[in-house]
């Protein structure tokens, strides 16, 4: 017969992890964890598992008789421990932001084709009333692209790639007035005068796990310089030169003006 220590011992393990989810979803930590589709079924788990820890607190057996106290078995606090000890250290000390390490580890994506979610786009025309595959039909740019209200386009770095990559969307971009938000990285390659640096935004499918660094050079003022992942806010202009035998996306920058971090550092 389960003892009451068992039930005790399970509950409080499942308090511990519906508390931490809850704590996660509401402290708004979770963004730096998950794409924001799942933070409700996050905020689900943890009422569930609260509801579940009650349950069993308060369980009685279908036969009516309680449950004997027992000696605690090391076996089961064991248990608990290899449940509780790893999500709760992580929740101390992992930090809500990838450094600079993590960033160069995975390495810097500046080609769209090198995202692993990426597929060339597939739009074939819609065939005419008499049989004929006729042209597609433009898309405005305008019903699309947010600006800011100064009428620049607010940008995404791996809006920037897959401009780079396709002729009909780099249309809505070349040589516009562009304001893009990330993290500086200094650049230490493709840069023979000095003046360009990275721009980083970490990309995700699903979670932290998949997270991959998506960048653009951004070309400003020689010796324009910050610390390692520091938060930018850059105005310029988006233009797509053909270096190293391929399309690249490169910002002329007109202004540069560190920010806070935003609440979601995630691109999606």
């Amino acid at each position: 017969m389960t003892s009451i220590f068992q039930r005790f011992l399970s509950a409080g393990v499942l308090v511990v992890w519906g508390v931490l989810l809850v704590y996660f979803c509401f402290s708004g930590r979770v963004a730096s964890y998950l794409h924001p589709g799942f933070h409700a079924f996050t905020l689900a788990a943890g009422i569930v598992l609260l509801l579940l820890a009650c349950s069993l607190v308060l369980w009685i057996p279908a036969d009516g008789e309680e449950p004997k106290a027992s000696a605690p078995s090391w076996r089961d606090v064991a248990g608990a421990l290899v449940l509780l000890v790893p999500v709760l250290g992580a929740t101390v000390i992992s930090p809500s932001e990838f450094g600079a390490t993590a960033v160069l580890n995975r390495g810097l994506i500046d080609t769209i084709s090198d995202l692993p979610a990426f597929s060339p786009p597939m739009e074939p025309a819609l065939p005419t009333e008499d049989g004929s595959v006729g042209e597609g039909t433009p898309i405005d740019a305008a019903n699309y692209l947010q600006r800011n209200e100064r009428g620049q386009i607010k940008a995404e770095t791996v809006d920037l790639l897959y401009a780079a990559a396709e002729p009909a969307m780099r249309e809505d971009f070349e040589n516009k007035e562009i304001e893009i938000l990330g993290q500086f990285m200094p650049a230490k390659a493709s840069n023979p005068d000095g003046d360009r640096f990275h721009l980083v935004r970490m990309f995700i499918m699903c979670c932290a796990a998949d997270a991959r660094p998506v960048a653009v050079m951004v070309k400003a003022p020689k010796g324009t310089s910050f610390p390692e992942m520091t938060w930018l806010k850059i105005t310029g202009k988006a233009t797509f030169p053909f270096e190293g035998g391929k399309r690249s996306a490169l910002v002329v920058a007109d202004s540069i003006t560190e920010v806070e971090a935003p609440a979601e550092s995630f691109t999606y």
